[in-house]
């Protein structure tokens, strides 16, 4: 018996069904994917869900080529189906606040050459600073303001906690280099487009993968008040291939810091 058209329509216009088709390929790429996990909101001190979890692990040597651990690249993920149109207002990255975030969060230091290959460095010149979509009434309903709160939400109350790959399940020797990132993936960028944040310029469609720049407030695991510099990551579905690649230079980069002799 086919299945109703009413179905098959319902099914292609649902949400879920984007976030599933996101799961499918990350899974299908070798990512370890939780999906739906819920977490603790330490700002609120309520239960909130992340739509997908994603961890994928690089093995690492020491000089000798002895295998020594690995690096656990971790992404929290928001998934947008876009049915409207939005507008982003772009600018030149705050690169000494990017640089900051990196060495913050991972085994870069300034001033260090391989710190450039970080993911965040070497890509984006430019990044969306403000952001407004055709069907937001309020900054609460604007979806792209819940995706990065969402995202950010999660990534702040989750990235200490150890990895759930399988391969690192009663694992208890060797270098283990954490690098986590938020992310919201896109169903299309067909309505999405960017304007000059300095400038009067026309609007001109958004083709690649960008990021937003966010300065953001939240309690920490102990209660206290932060107000940190954050990049998210935009990225289109038909382009998980090309975020999936320009996140490996940096990975190969902190692979050879934590490197022992």
């Amino acid at each position: 018996m086919p299945t109703p058209s009413s179905i098959v329509q319902l099914i292609e216009s649902s949400g879920n069904n984007f976030h599933a088709k996101v799961a499918r390929w990350f899974n299908g790429s070798g990512w370890h994917v939780t999906v739906s996990p819920y977490y603790m909101d330490q700002t609120q001190s309520k239960a909130r869900e992340i739509d997908l979890v994603a961890e994928k692990l690089w093995p690492t040597t020491d000089t000798w080529g002895t295998p020594q651990g690995y690096v656990a690249v971790r992404l929290f993920i928001e998934c947008k189906f876009i049915a409207s149109e939005s507008v982003f207002w772009f600018a030149p990255k705050d690169l000494k606040a990017a640089t900051r975030l990196v060495c913050r969060t991972s085994p870069f230091t300034e001033g260090n050459r391989y710190t450039q290959n970080h993911h965040y460095l070497a890509t984006c010149e430019t990044v969306g600073k403000l952001f407004t979509s055709s069907n937001a009434k309020a900054q609460e309903s604007e979806p792209f303001y819940k995706a990065l709160n969402q995202a950010l939400n999660a990534t702040v109350s989750l990235r200490l906690q150890a990895p759930s790959h399988p391969a690192l399940q009663g694992r208890r020797h060797g270098t283990l280099v954490n690098l986590s990132f938020p992310v919201v993936v896109c169903s299309s960028f067909s309505e999405l487009y960017a304007v000059d944040f300095f400038k009067d310029t026309p609007a001109t469609q958004i083709n690649e993968n960008f990021q937003l720049e966010v300065q953001y407030a939240y309690l920490d695991r102990s209660g206290n008040p932060q107000d940190d510099y954050f990049l998210l990551d935009i990225v289109e579905y038909g382009q998980l291939s090309a975020f999936e690649k320009s996140l490996a230079k940096g990975v190969e980069a902190a692979a050879f810091l934590s490197r022992r002799d």
